[in-house]
């Protein structure tokens, strides 16, 4: 998406120098919509927002070759990226509720249990 001088999007969001933060701000804010869709179950719009996920991260990830954070900044990427993280395990488990169950089973089962005849 673009941004034109009076602030308005129009498809894709150009770089712009010192933005690298705010791409990291919009990541984050992503990764918690994407969370409160798996919360509600609508598994369509967490794949909706991961598409554009990657599409960001990307773009991130370019202009991160020609622009650097500040210390500061730096501070606020470890915080946002532990959030995304954060995030994503809890995506993760309501995604996969089986291996939740599977790792209970390999912790509570008794040896024996787990040996092939």
């Amino acid at each position: 998406m673009t941004i034109d001088h009076s602030g308005r999007s129009e498809g894709r969001r150009a770089t712009r120098p010192g933005s690298l933060i705010q791409q990291y701000e919009e990541i984050a804010q992503a990764s918690r919509s994407m969370l409160q869709a798996a919360h509600q179950g609508d598994w369509d719009e967490v794949e909706r927002i991961q598409g554009r996920c990657r599409e960001m991260i990307a773009e991130l990830k370019t202009a991160s070759e020609r622009d650097a954070l500040a210390d500061s900044e730096q501070r606020r990427r470890i915080e946002l990226l532990r959030s995304i993280l954060d995030d994503d395990a809890q995506i993760r488990a309501r995604a996969e509720p089986w291996l939740r169950n599977l790792e209970e089973f390999l912790r509570t089962a008794p040896p024996t249990a787990l040996r092939t005849p």
